[in-house]
């Protein structure tokens, strides 16, 4: 069920901005999901591959990133993992519009209010 909504938001996001890459972690590893980043959107995908008991990688394109796997690209998605965990916990996780446009302001909001609070923490270390 996962990556029914995956496919159907990577190909939204992409309409929305163009990526040269996407990261995702080791639950949207399938063949589907890499064909479509890299068949039909044409970016890189990095996914981290599942470990199966058969040493046989099967897949086109899993058998490619296997053998070509960036894990400096990869680990860089702990920044936003990190990040998406701060605002939640300052700011709460739950969203209380309703409407999805109001959803969408309210998330813009709280990515807003959390870069402000950010640097003015910095600025006070600074002093």
């Amino acid at each position: 069920m996962q990556k029914l909504y995956a496919k159907a938001l990577l190909r939204q996001s992409n309409k929305l901005r163009k990526s040269e890459c996407y990261v995702m972690d080791k639950g949207y590893d399938s063949e589907k999901i890499h064909e479509l980043i890299r068949g039909e959107i044409k970016a890189d995908s990095i996914i981290h591959l599942r470990v199966r008991k058969r040493e046989r990688i099967k897949g086109k394109y899993r058998r490619q990133l296997h053998l070509t796997f960036d894990k400096i690209r990869y680990n860089k998605r702990n920044i936003a993992e990190a990040t998406f965990s701060v605002v939640k916990r300052k700011f709460g996780e739950v969203l209380r519009a309703r409407k999805y446009f109001n959803q969408v302001k309210e998330i813009k909001i709280k990515l807003i209010v959390y870069n402000i609070n950010k640097k003015v923490v910095e600025i006070i270390y600074i002093k």
